[in-house]
């Protein structure tokens, strides 16, 4: 559609478009500016040449009026009659208004030339971490990013169709690109001809990303026949068909899918039930990317991915059984048996794996340091050192570290200084806890030697008895006769007569003389 002359002398002079002055539009006819669809020949060295024409106009006379506003303007609409002839649409009374087309497509079109001047990003390499089939996907984004010579992210060079529809899409409303687009870059990308002198250096500049990519790889010479003509576009396609083809992505889904289906979830190591959800997550990640380049597969939904996941835990854990029970009588719409994440959420409190490896605080179990009045005592005798009711910690600390604590923690520690302080006069020295758990069993071992002795002592004291009323009886049976005590029979002994002396003999000097015996 054609513009008319009133339309177009609307867009030039009136304020709520460039806002020229007649005078200064009658110039730049003369510069060559008669239609809006003349500024797709306009540059900024052409710009910069009609500013210094216009302050010093051919015939004489006094410099024209051409203020910074509409100069600006103008630079926009320049931008934008180039953009609308690079995707091949007409251009209309509607789609050069300043409000809101014109004004929206500056602000993305700045953004796009700021990418421009950015340092590129480093290229993807080809590696055991990042295999041929994920290393096109991290490729593919690399090139989204990297803006070539048109203004166009490189990776409109690898679009499928090299031909656009002669049709353009019917734009959105009071915006500069289609609603089956969404921006001026996704436009760019699918409808930007390949046939445009530039696209011979924008193809180059997506060829060496590829080569500096294979480069000392087995995938190099799958590229080299295209390194003569630099034909980016071929050398991506090559390895595409050879290394990442449909098939490619068939096995690709295979391997997910075993993922989800097959892989069980027992809770009898430390992998968590946290990891395995995140397995899962990643498998649906790879099918989306797969179905990209298979669009005839179908994703799983949501109602699906709980389902899988619910099957695949096999564990008996009851208050995970009890989270499980939950997700699947949650069946509204937005439940959580349609719901993934909010599934996961729920699940991953009731892990076993994450208490028993004590990542969740409410079910771990507290130490011997960490139980009051009994952990001085009982912390000793172990590894870990014991921590006071006050919270400090019970062992030796430096004057800066005593000086650090508050009243209650040192009159707790110095209390408990004064309860083990072995040598009268000195304090304590720190020792290690292997030394402290030798001392604590040594003392452990004394305190039974103890108990013995003193048991042995009464039970001498018993035998002492006995013997006495042994030696009495001795005194009146004959000295062969067996005597049984205590359930043991004793052996005959021979009592010598008393001293010829008359020295008296005493039954505590008979009971020395047996014992020595």
């Amino acid at each position: 559609m054609v513009l008319t002359v009133a339309q177009t002398t609307a867009f030039f002079e009136q304020a709520s478009q460039m806002a020229i002055p007649r005078a200064t539009v009658r110039a730049l006819e003369k510069e060559g500016l008669e239609k809006v669809s003349d500024l797709v020949d306009f540059d900024d060295d052409t710009w910069r040449q009609v500013c210094e024409n216009l302050r010093r106009p051919a015939g004489g006379g006094g410099p024209l009026v051409f203020g910074a506003k509409s100069y600006q303007r103008l630079k926009v609409a320049t931008d934008l009659v180039k953009y609308y002839d690079t995707v091949g649409r007409p251009l209309t009374a509607n789609n050069i208004r300043w409000n809101t087309v014109m004004g929206t497509f500056k602000v993305q079109w700045k953004a796009l030339r700021d990418r421009k001047e950015e340092d590129e990003p480093d290229v993807p390499k080809i590696s055991k971490a990042l295999p041929i089939i994920k290393w096109t996907e991290a490729m593919t984004d690399f090139y989204h990013r990297v803006i070539g010579v048109r203004n166009i992210p490189l990776i409109y060079v690898q679009r499928e169709k090299v031909t656009v529809p002669e049709e353009v899409p019917e734009l959105a409303e009071n915006q500069p690109y289609s609603d089956e687009h969404g921006s001026i870059e996704a436009e760019l990308i699918a409808r930007a001809s390949h046939e445009h002198p530039l696209f011979r250096d924008d193809n180059a500049k997506h060829y060496y990303f590829l080569e500096e990519a294979t480069r000392g790889s087995a995938y190099a010479d799958s590229i080299k026949p295209f390194q003569r003509n630099k034909n980016g576009r071929g050398a991506w396609f090559a390895l595409i068909n050879q290394y990442a083809g449909e098939d490619k992505w068939e096995k690709e889904i295979g391997k997910m899918e075993k993922i989800l289906h097959q892989r069980k979830w027992r809770g009898q190591s430390n992998y968590s039930l946290e990891r395995h959800c995140q397995a899962h997550r990643n498998a649906h990640v790879t099918l989306e990317n797969c179905q990209r380049h298979l669009t005839t597969y179908q994703l799983p939904s949501e109602h699906t991915r709980v389902g899988h996941l619910l099957d695949s835990i096999e564990n008996d854990d009851a208050r995970l059984q009890a989270a499980m029970a939950s997700v699947r009588n949650d069946k509204a719409v937005d439940g959580m048996r349609n719901n993934f994440e909010a599934a996961v959420a729920h699940l991953l409190p009731a892990c076993p794996v994450a208490r028993r490896t004590n990542k969740d605080p409410s079910d771990r179990k507290r130490g011997a340091a960490e139980i009051a009045d009994v952990s001085a005592d009982v912390a000793s005798f172990g590894t870990k050192e014991a921590i006071g009711k006050s919270g400090v910690h019970l062992r030796y600390h430096t004057n800066s570290e005593y000086q650090n604590l508050n009243k209650a923690q040192q009159d707790e520690l110095r209390e408990w200084r004064k309860k083990h302080r072995k040598v009268k006069g000195k304090r304590p020295h720190h020792q290690t806890n292997h030394n402290g758990h030798h001392k604590a069993m040594a003392a452990a071992v004394e305190k039974e030697v103890n108990k013995r002795i003193h048991a042995m002592t009464n039970e001498s004291k018993s035998s002492d008895d006995q013997a006495r009323a042994y030696i009495m009886s001795l005194m009146q049976q004959p000295p062969e006769k067996k005597v049984k005590i205590s359930g043991t029979v004793a052996a005959p002994m021979q009592i010598s007569p008393p001293a010829t002396n008359d020295v008296p003999v005493s039954i505590s000097s008979i009971l020395k003389r047996i014992k020595k015996s």
